[in-house]
């Protein structure tokens, strides 16, 4: 059975070795764990742990506090 990972793209880049590319900002969820390593070690990607965005309640809480 083969895992994949998801990533976040950090920059738009290449992969010469399978022609495959990319686009900053992209989320790709299929990644082999060697093709997300390597990317990860150049700093071309970073896992995505979560696809949950903060409500606009959790928002509110980072204003700050009027005098």
């Amino acid at each position: 059975m083969s895992t994949t990972k998801k990533a976040k793209v950090l920059r738009d880049f290449r992969d010469a070795g399978t022609e495959r590319s990319f686009k900053a900002d992209e989320i790709v969820d299929d990644l082999t764990a060697g093709e997300f390593t390597n990317y990860a070690a150049g700093g071309l990607v970073e896992e995505v742990t979560s696809t949950a965005k903060p409500t606009d309640d959790a928002k509110k809480g980072d204003e700050p506090k009027k005098a």
